[in-house]
């Protein structure tokens, strides 16, 4: 009966370990997969209109939109966009926010979504 019993406390610390390995290995692959890019890979933004935003990540541009005005916010401060997994992907804004001005606020974003590429243009 001991016996029994210890082998399957093994065999459930065994599986919770391979699930949990593979859920992250899981989540660690989806990332790149998806249209995505880190909180650090931004190194370049502007406003757009009253409700979008470009930034530059990675070599390619995204366009945030926000519910708030974005010509509210003193963009000549220092701005930071965060995210709780410190990636940013394509879709909905959930819990990215923008933090700037003096003082310092936090400004949702309600979708994110790459900026269509300008077609190049062939000289004659």
């Amino acid at each position: 009966m001991l016996r029994s019993l210890f082998l399957a406390a093994a065999a459930l610390t065994l599986a919770a370990c391979s699930s949990t390995g593979a859920s992250e290995q899981t989540a660690s692959a989806a990332a790149p997969a998806q249209d995505c890019f880190r909180n650090d890979d931004i190194f370049g933004y502007g406003v757009i209109d009253n409700h979008n935003i470009e930034v530059r990540a990675r070599g390619r541009y995204y366009i945030l939109t926000t519910n708030w005005n974005a010509r509210d916010l003193d963009w000549t401060q220092a701005i930071a966009i965060r995210s709780p997994t410190n990636w940013i992907c394509v879709g909905n804004g959930l819990g990215v926010e923008i933090i700037g001005g003096e003082p310092q606020n936090r400004y949702s974003v309600v979708s994110i979504q790459r900026k269509p590429e300008e077609p190049e243009a062939t000289g004659s």
